[in-house]
This record gives structure tokens, C-alpha cells and sequence, in this order.
């Protein structure tokens, strides 16, 4: 069985930092008494991303939080830790999309489409998806 694990979607990253920091530098812009709750609202969604952030990189440079793909089908955990299989016969296609200055990786299935945000393969690993069937 040949597994290919998706690498880290670095750009998915730094666009979710950059987003969290533009929210922290209007914060820090636009201070007065009379927007105290939009103030709030804003730090506490800073701190939200910021804390999704640094929980993610760390699970998967610990590897704890990963897809693999392989021939029989594709494996991925969640960020909070639940571990999901799909068989490669529900698995019709595998894409790479780009939003932007970012891409994902696509998963088509019969019924839905999953979407996985803070992965995506190398063009290496493209090739070798379009070997096993996926691409």
C-alpha cells in the first residue's frame, strides 16, 4: 500500500495570521469609549484565530493532525482529534483549488464535497495522486 501524506497549507496559515492581525492593528486604530463592544468583538475573534492557528501548525508538526492518502482511500483527523476514513470507492476525484492566493485540497464524493483548508499536496504528490487514479 503506498500512502502519500499532504503537506501543510502554508498560505492557508499566513492568510488566517495576516487576517488576525489586520483585526488587532484596527483594534488598536480605531480606540474610543463609544465602540466598546465592536472592540471586544474583535479581540476576542483575534484571539479565536490566533489560538486556531497556533493549535494547528503544532498538530501537524507533532503529527498528530494529518491526511493520508493511499490507495484504499483517504485517512484525515480533525483538529480536535476525531479520525475519519473514506473508502476510495466513495472518493470519485481529488482537486486543488485556489482562492485567490491560497488553494485546498478538493474531495469529490457521490453525496458531498470536503474541503481541507490547512492541507494540499506538492506538485510531486499531484503526480503520484494522478498515478493512484485520484486526480
Amino acid at each position: 500500500m503506498k500512502e502519500l501524506k499532504l503537506g501543510m497549507n502554508l498560505s492557508f496559515f499566513i492568510s488566517l495570521s495576516v487576517f488576525a492581525l489586520g483585526l488587532v492593528a484596527l483594534d488598536a486604530l480605531l480606540i474610543s469609549d463609544n465602540i466598546y463592544m465592536f472592540s471586544f468583538a474583535q479581540m476576542a475573534l483575534s484571539a479565536a484565530i490566533i489560538f486556531y492557528i497556533i493549535v494547528g501548525v503544532w498538530a501537524i508538526f507533532s503529527g498528530q493532525s494529518r491526511v493520508i492518502v493511499c490507495n484504499q482511500g483517504v485517512a484525515y483527523q480533525t483538529l480536535f482529534g476525531q479520525k475519519y476514513y473514506i473508502p476510495a470507492e466513495e472518493v470519485e476525484k481529488i482537486s486543488v483549488e485556489r482562492i485567490l492566493w491560497f488553494s485546498y485540497t478538493k474531495l469529490h464524493m457521490a453525496n458531498r464535497t470536503l474541503r481541507l483548508w490547512s492541507f494540499k499536496p506538492s506538485q510531486a504528490q499531484q503526480r503520484s495522486l494522478k498515478v493512484l487514479g485520484y486526480f
